[in-house]
């Protein structure tokens, strides 16, 4: 399947499938996708992939041991000290933890077969329905990609890594532009690849809301 060549649209519907799959599928199941997921993420851009976890290393650290020493159960005989976890605590930090790999192998596969101004077209998209609610579609995928332009800049200029300092400026720099005719979507047409992999995608989440409720 090519990825790079997918409508961004389509490639967004994925990432959301993939999320909804790993919070409803069992062990083994929830372990293939880890499995398929991470070989394609490193695949594609190691590094990228690996800084990544090493910056959420403390995150999954925290996770585990939240559910492993906090979720009652069966405790772990023979533990070193005399608080241990349950058996029923550590199967929950790797469900947990197995879950969050997933959805950050998947949000890198997305980051990196698709251009920023695609992202902003599947989310444009995706959120056409909002329209209806009250919700400005237009200005809201502007200031987010000017948002993440301005990040990009930062970055690039001071050489360091983005701190929360910086949204004072976005903030001030995003009233300062005006918001007419600033950012123009690239109309992208969806090809036949596409539309097999939406019903694939359709039929798939009707199996899993079957396997799930009926």
């Amino acid at each position: 399947m090519d990825l790079l060549n997918m409508h961004p649209f389509v490639k967004m519907l994925m990432f959301l499938l993939i999320l909804i799959a790993a919070g409803i599928a069992d062990s083994q199941l929830l372990i293939a996708i880890l499995l398929i997921l991470f070989i394609a993420a490193v695949k594609m851009q190691f590094k990228v992939f690996w800084t990544t976890l090493r910056r959420a290393r403390w995150f999954f650290f925290s996770i585990f041991l939240i559910y492993a020493f906090g979720t009652p159960g069966e405790l772990v005989p023979h533990f070193p000290v005399s608080v241990a976890p349950s058996f029923e605590g550590l199967h929950l930090a790797l469900l947990q933890i197995s879950r969050l790999l997933i959805a950050l192998a998947a949000l890198n596969i997305l980051l990196v077969t698709t251009k920023k101004d695609e992202l902003m077209l599947a989310l444009y998209i995706l959120l056409q329905p909002l329209k209806y609610v009250g919700l400005d579609v237009e200005r809201f995928s502007v200031r987010l990609l000017l948002t993440l332009n301005y990040v990009d800049e930062v970055a690039v200029r001071g050489k360091a890594n983005f701190s929360f300092r910086h949204f004072n400026d976005i903030h001030s720099e995003l009233e300062a532009i005006p918001m007419v005719d600033i950012v123009y979507f690239e109309k992208k047409h969806f090809n036949s690849i596409d539309k097999v992999v939406m019903v694939l995608m359709l039929f798939v989440l009707g199996v899993m809301i079957a396997m799930r409720f009926l």
